[in-house]
């Protein structure tokens, strides 16, 4: 590796070259890699971060690509894991971060084995209830993590650590479920994702170095030219997390054993309840004859044809399958009942 690759950023004395170090020691988790996980998950490359877990359940879309760096049109045809397009653009970077992808779905049963080798966890999610999750797990583990949403013309920032309010405290009463606009109906302004997602790569970077200082909460408004830094303030003495050392999102069963996905005609099914890897070369086996079938490093996917309904069926070894072309929970159920097993 040549001697100046990071010289730039260590010659910025608030990082200097204890901060490269720290960086490059330290094992980060970005979990989401869609419009603010891709361009995360590059920054960190880029500033030399020594380990990247890169999380994510999903494939790559067409529409996803005017949004989220890192993927190309040839992604989003064969329908790649995220995980794995993404760890097979930042490796051609080059550089010395190790990369891990996982083709997995972040869950209070896999949460642990996702997020406990990391040092610090940043969102790259696109909604309310995992991001809930992610904050009741880290502050039960007392590790520091990086919110980031982007909605429509808005974008804001927080680094989530020991001493200051938690993301329960600023969204009270929500319990993980959030009502109003998404981003399928509200859209969603492309550089603002890029904007946000510097923004938490930048607070990431800031934590491994060493800045200890009090949080802020950065708010952007790309579109109009705006961008404030406010004082969150502390913990809220009505906080379930941080008042009542409780944590929701980890103590109940409520996993979601069959999802629609926002605005696709796309339904997740996954497992009831976790187990064993899914032995996906004899699934591939079982599925000769019955459609056109795909073998890759993370899935296997099975393409019927139109006496049943046109439907794609995409298998991870983790049991999940993503049934594209029906909205409908019943029968992604019955197809994945059919063609992987119950």
């Amino acid at each position: 590796m040549p001697d100046d690759r990071f010289s730039r950023q260590t010659r910025f004395a608030p990082f200097g070259a204890r901060g490269q170090e720290n960086a490059g020691r330290a094992t980060v988790a970005v979990v989401g890699l869609g419009g603010l996980g891709s361009w995360i998950a590059e920054h960190l490359a880029r500033a030399g971060v020594g380990t990247l877990r890169l999380i994510d359940r999903d494939v790559v879309e067409e529409s996803n690509l005017p949004r989220q760096g890192l993927y190309v049109d040839e992604d989003a045809r064969r329908a790649r894991p995220k995980a794995e397009a993404a760890a097979e653009r930042l490796a051609a970077i080059g550089g010395p971060t190790r990369l891990e992808p996982l083709v997995r779905e972040l869950t209070r049963r896999s949460a642990d084995a996702l997020l406990g080798p990391a040092d610090l966890v940043v969102d790259g999610l696109d909604a309310f209830a995992p991001r809930f999750l992610v904050n009741d797990w880290c502050r039960a583990r007392r590790k520091p993590w990086v919110y980031g949403g982007a909605l429509a013309g808005t974008g804001s920032v927080l680094l989530i650590a020991e001493g200051g309010p938690c993301l329960r405290c600023l969204f009270p009463g929500a319990d993980g479920l959030l009502g109003g606009e998404t981003c399928e109906t509200a859209g969603v302004f492309s550089p603002l994702t890029a904007a946000i997602g510097a923004l938490e790569a930048g607070e990431a970077l800031r934590w491994l170095a060493g800045d200890r200082r009090p949080a802020r909460l950065l708010q952007v408004e790309p579109w109009d030219g705006r961008l404030v830094a406010l004082d969150p303030g502390g913990p809220s003495p009505d906080c379930p997390v941080c008042a009542g050392r409780s944590y929701p999102a980890l103590e109940r069963d409520d996993d979601e054993a069959t999802t629609k996905l926002c605005g696709r005609d796309t339904v997740q099914v996954a497992p009831e309840s976790g187990g064993k890897a899914l032995d996906l070369d004899a699934l591939v086996k079982r599925w000769e004859g019955l459609g056109t079938v795909e073998r890759t490093r993370f899935l296997a996917r099975l393409q019927l044809g139109k006496g049943d309904g046109d439907l794609v069926v995409t298998v991870f070894d983790d049991g999940r399958a993503l049934v594209r072309g029906t909205t409908s929970v019943e029968r992604a159920r019955a197809t994945y009942a059919r063609y992987v097993g119950h």
